[in-house]
């Protein structure tokens, strides 16, 4: 313990240097790139008050970027009965920026920056409230989402043109792809613009203001705190304009400001939204119309973590449904998921910390191998007394799987409907549930759960791994990984990088394979772990390789190999046969909207190939599984399996089957159109 205390100093020092060259010092000093396209800077100011102000240049000739804002209220144009003083109507839900963010990116939108928009009523929101009536003409994607007035405007046009402007253009909807109301016009073609709407607010005010460039291919953000005394005291109009023409516009408005001011940019190397701007009381309040700046492009990091097999993270990719065949509706679920994103399970960590340990004892670790040792010591204490945990990045997971999966499907969840849960014993999976359906109770609050766990559901659930254990090809398959990874693997060069003899002091080929394994989870601990990247101490060539015999361990071990998946096609059998009989009985009861189980890869994998989707449930050679059948693709954190069952006026009953929400093929099955197969079919395939 006191060597793993020495360590862990080293690396706190270590670390503080680093950050003393984050970007989040940098941009006080100087312009960062926060991306292609993007670049932030932050200024404090003593005349003519203490203030600090955050500015985001976008250019918008960047190639792959887009525009993503609020949309349209589900129940659009609803009066909004909470707002008892005045008359207002819902037009968007109120939503954090940061949480728009998120929910935006969980639906597959690479969103890199964003920012509050529109001033809005009733406010302060009543109590209960939770949709806003934007003041002025907002439109989001080419649909009008709130209604022209007197407000001035942002615009991006369908051609991708952007401008500033007193009213709407002629054009309208035909013209614009987006807009976002203001406050005020304070800068027109270079010269101060005097306030259309009320007048000029004169005292210093937390403040949000867009701008454009002489030439309309740059756009300025820039956000301004105050009331914080000692700290920033906030910006009036001539404040705004001075700034904006320091940033270089000629064009500008003020924007809803106060306490809805939010500037908020993704923090790719922890992995969530990180407002630049500071609030006076610490506290986010949800806006009307947030708007976003998107990319095509996913973010570099994403190819080199999809080398974790079955432990990298959900991906979600935008999907389209084809339409079902006329008169049919979906009616019930029926849904599989693995557990989200977790904590390392076994011993990896362990024994990766005692090797490094015993190095540093004998004075056996070069300056790289310090620097590991620190890191894989902050690992090793976010796993103290949470070995497989779920982490935050795994329960929010789930939480957005459930909400899109409401979102998809409404006419499953409406009403006053039942939905039975099933659950495998351990927490990261009890925990899993708890957060699916907190979300989709949220998104449908007359539903009604039922829950049950126990060691009967855990066989059910994870036949495949007491078949194994039984017939003892697990033996067989250990055998075989090892052999794979010998061949495939040298681990000289990583082990002669990290120790000063060359020599680990173990297995050196497991010393690399361990240590890889823990590289590939940080991803899933990128919260808890402030983006820590393990993949550094590794060349390409080692983690190619390494990733091979990882997909080869993960695919031979839970899926449906050419050599050993017979005996896994056969341990999941009963939850098959359980997905038949429970989807029988929701069939004969309109009261069960869905059945929802949730365990492990071990019980998902296979039954994909029971079913025959086409993907993950392919059987090939596991030395070639990496290229033919990828784990970090059909088994990575939170996969899942829904079928959706849709039903005509005749009682005709059809099948979809979705695979990490995608829509799938059923091999040796014939659909009656497009992904769409008749139930009896399916019933047939899943029995065997």
């Amino acid at each position: 313990m006191k060597y793993k205390t020495k360590f862990l100093a080293v690396a706190a020092l270590t670390a503080l240097c680093a950050n003393a060259g984050d970007w989040r010092e940098l941009m006080w000093e100087e312009p960062v790139a926060l991306r292609e396209g993007v670049v932030l800077r932050a200024y404090g100011f003593s005349y003519p008050r203490t203030m600090k102000a955050y500015v985001a240049r976008v250019n918008l000739d960047t190639p792959g970027l887009g525009f993503v804002a609020t949309e349209r209220a589900p129940d659009w144009g609803r009066p909004i009965v909470e707002a008892t003083n005045m008359t207002c109507f819902a037009e968007t839900a109120l939503e954090t920026t940061s949480d728009f963010m998120v929910r935006k990116r969980a639906e597959g939108r690479n969103i890199e920056l964003a920012f509050n928009t529109t001033p809005w009523e009733p406010f302060p929101a009543p109590p209960g409230c939770k949709d806003g009536d934007p003041l002025g003409w907002c439109v989001s994607d080419g649909v009008e989402v709130s209604r022209p007035d007197s407000h001035p405007l942002f615009i991006v046009r369908k051609d991708g043109t952007a401008d500033i402007l007193a009213a709407p253009p002629a054009g309208g909807l035909d013209e614009v792809a987006f807009a976002a109301a203001a406050y005020d016009l304070i800068l027109t073609n270079g010269v101060d613009a005097v306030a259309v709407n009320r007048p000029e607010v004169e005292g210093p005010e937390p403040r949000l203001a867009l701008g454009l460039t002489p030439d309309k291919r740059t756009l300025v953000i820039a956000a301004v705190d105050g009331r914080q005394a000692g700290y920033s005291l906030g910006a009036d109009m001539a404040d705004l304009r001075a700034l904006m023409r320091l940033e270089g516009a000629s064009d500008a408005v003020n924007m809803d400001g106060g306490g809805s001011t939010s500037l908020v940019v993704w923090d790719a190397k922890r992995g969530k939204p990180w407002m630049l701007n500071r609030h006076a009381d610490e506290r986010r309040r949800a806006n009307a119309v947030n708007f976003a700046i998107a990319f095509d492009a996913p973010p570099p990091s994403l190819e080199v973590e999809r080398t974790a097999s079955v432990y990298h993270s959900y991906e979600f990719n935008p999907v389209v449904d084809t339409p079902a065949p006329e008169g049919f509706a979906p009616f019930y679920i029926a849904h599989y998921g693995r557990h989200g994103s977790r904590r390392l399970t076994d011993s990896f960590v362990s024994n990766t910390l005692d090797a490094l340990m015993a190095a540093a004892k004998n004075d056996n670790l070069t300056d790289e191998g310090v620097a590991l040792l620190g890191d894989v010591c902050k690992i090793d204490d976010a796993h103290e007394g949470m070995i497989g945990q779920i982490s935050e990045r795994g329960a929010a997971e789930q939480r957005q799987l459930a909400r899109r999966m409401a979102s998809r499907f409404p006419e499953v969840f409406k009403g006053e409907r039942r939905v039975r849960c099933q659950s495998g014993v351990y927490h990261r999976v009890l925990l899993s549930q708890t957060n699916f359906t907190m979300a989709l109770k949220d998104a449908a609050p007359r539903l009604d759960f039922d829950f049950i766990t126990g060691e009967r559901f855990q066989r059910l659930a994870n036949g495949p791994h007491w078949a194994r254990a039984g017939d003892g090809s697990e033996v067989a398959i250990n055998a075989a990984v090892d052999a794979f990874a010998r061949a495939t693997i040298d681990p000289v060069p990583l082990v002669k990088r990290i120790f000063r003899s060359g020599d680990a002091g173990c297995d050196a080929l497991q010393f690399a394979r361990d240590l890889f394994t823990v590289a590939s989870d940080c991803q899933c601990l990128r919260t808890e772990l402030g983006g820590l990247d393990i993949y550094r101490y590794f060349t390409q060539q080692e983690i190619a390789a390494l990733s091979r015999v990882l997909e080869a361990r993960h695919y031979a071990g839970m899926g449906c190999s050419v050599e050993f998946g017979d005996t896994a096609l056969a341990g999941t059998r009963a939850l098959a046969q359980d997905f038949v009989e429970r989807a029988d009985e929701a069939i004969a009861d309109s009261r069960i909207a869905a059945d929802l189980r949730f365990g492990h890869d071990s019980g998902l994998w296979p039954l994909a190939g029971c079913l025959g989707l086409e993907g993950p449930g392919e059987r090939v050679p596991f030395v070639e599984s990496s290229r033919l059948c990828p784990a970090w693709k059909w088994m990575c954190m939170a996969s899942n399996l829904q079928l959706v069952f849709y039903r005509d006026a005749n009682g005709e009953i059809l099948v979809k089957a979705l695979y990490n929400e995608r829509e799938m093929r059923i091999k040796g099955l014939t659909p009656l159109s497009g992904p769409y197969y008749r139930w009896r079919d399916v019933e047939e395939k899943l029995k065997g």
